[in-house]
């Protein structure tokens, strides 16, 4: 069964059992997320997922970055499954990502030390909150946000190659991106307004981008015969405010892999679910990243060498173009890209949560 704010549309289609839990609507990801949880509506949340949890009397807890989960599920002594990004877990380390161990080992290591201290302070300033609830309630271990978004078992949405992780715990497990297609089948005959010629580039803003990404690309692609454009503009962009263009089609949802399997290059903000699902159809990426959570991805990008970052600050028309240009005839970005779309052929998120989970559950059993 399944409980949070809203009920959606793939929970109602599938006739799963569905149950209220209160949460903050956000719509701009670019600001501080957590400015919206104060102590009482934390409270209000959890109290929430306790009805729910006394209801049901489920065999385990499952969450996706659902810090008030973690608290709940101590509570009332249910065994809580995470599942996170690996950047969202102590056991990664930003530098990696920014500067070679190998060429300025130095320069890594001192940049390594100053930002573990400066990440600490950050992290428990954004879980103050929720810490306070924690307590009130006699939790006393859940200090950092991480400790919020880690579970009795933590399952990790990503790949062990594009994203590393240093000495993991054993209830720490790699299961592979688990990625959302968005829109139905009977958006795919918008892509039937594609003609023949000319490039392909689709572009998302995903749900937490920003719109100035879709301004950008058509001010570089609009209107000319060259290109082709299929853009999405996720859950809180109204795709009617921008202008109709001949060469774009334009929806807030599409199936993801339907547009990949006809384009040359993707650009998009950063998010998880597109950087591996342009990974898995064997297409380059031009990055624009918006936020925090973006910009490491972005990072992770350009150090797998399987697209081209870009800082929306500053970001003209034309350095959008020149890296379009440059990603279709880059050779190397193409040949890690088609290694990437290879390892992620045998991976199936989904599943392997899904095995996690029951030898997590037979473990549980044999110990008691």
């Amino acid at each position: 069964m399944f409980a949070f704010k809203a009920i959606n549309e793939a929970v109602s289609l599938n006739e799963f059992r569905f149950l209220p839990v209160a949460d903050v609507e956000v719509e701009d990801f670019n600001i501080n997320v957590f400015n919206s949880y104060k102590r009482e509506f934390i409270d209000s949340i959890v109290d929430d997922e306790l009805k729910v949890i006394s209801e049901v009397s489920p065999v385990f807890v499952m969450g996706d970055f659902s810090l008030t989960t973690a608290i709940s599920s101590k509570i009332a002594g249910i065994p809580y499954i995470s599942v996170v990004n690996g950047y969202m877990t102590d056991y990664f380390n930003p530098v990696d990502a920014m500067i070679s161990s190998k060429r300025h080992p130095l320069k890594h290591r001192i940049a390594s030390v100053l930002g573990s201290g400066i990440h600490f302070v950050k992290k428990r300033s954004l879980s103050m909150e929720f810490r306070k609830v924690a307590r009130s309630r006699g939790i006393n271990d859940l200090v950092s946000l991480y400790d919020f978004l880690r579970g009795d078992l933590t399952l990790i949405a990503d790949l062990p190659e594009f994203c590393p992780l240093q000495k993991l715990p054993k209830d720490f497990r790699f299961i592979g991106p688990v990625i959302w297609e968005g829109g139905h089948s009977e958006d795919i005959d918008s892509l039937n307004q594609l003609k023949k010629s000319g490039r392909i580039i689709y572009v998302t803003t995903g749900n937490t981008g920003n719109e100035t990404l879709i301004e950008l690309a058509l001010k570089a692609f609009g209107g000319k015969q060259s290109w082709q454009l299929v853009v999405t503009s996720g859950a809180y962009i109204d795709p009617g405010r921008f202008p109709k263009v001949e060469n774009v089609v334009m929806k807030q949802f599409i199936p993801g892999s339907e547009v990949l399997k006809r384009c040359d290059v993707v650009i998009h903000c950063g998010g998880n679910g597109t950087t591996y699902q342009a990974m898995s159809h064997g297409v380059p990426a031009v990055v624009i990243p918006f936020n925090s959570d973006q910009k490491i991805n972005a990072w992770l990008i350009k150090k797998n060498g399987v697209g081209i970052p870009l800082s929306p600050t500053g970001l003209s028309v034309d350095t959008l173009k020149q890296a379009v240009a440059k990603i279709i005839q880059d050779t190397a970005i193409k040949k890690n890209v088609k290694r990437f779309q290879a390892l992620l052929s045998e991976v199936n998120g989904p599943k392997n949560a899904a095995k996690e989970i029951i030898s997590f559950l037979e473990n549980q059993e044999s110990e008691h």
